[in-house]
């Protein structure tokens, strides 16, 4: 699974619309958007966004970032 999709279901247990979520991250609804869909506007370039983002989210949103970096295929699963 991708960063977004991982954005994504944790906005999603969270209940929260992406306006919501952005709100509680600290990013607009449409940067969330953008994250979630790992593209820019136009579909045509990947998104890199920069790890103290994704970080930021995890913190804001009480998610365990190494949990988020196992589940977003960034590092191998550690038991």
């Amino acid at each position: 699974m991708g960063y977004g999709a991982v954005v994504k279901k944790i906005r999603q247990e969270k209940n929260m619309s992406l306006r919501q979520f952005g709100e509680l991250v600290g990013f607009s609804h449409t940067a969330i958007s953008k994250i979630e869909k790992e593209y820019s506007d136009k579909g045509k370039e990947k998104l890199q966004v920069p790890i103290d983002t994704l970080k930021q989210i995890c913190d804001r949103s009480n998610y365990c970032f190494k949990k988020f970096l196992e589940e977003a295929g960034y590092i191998k699963e550690t038991k």
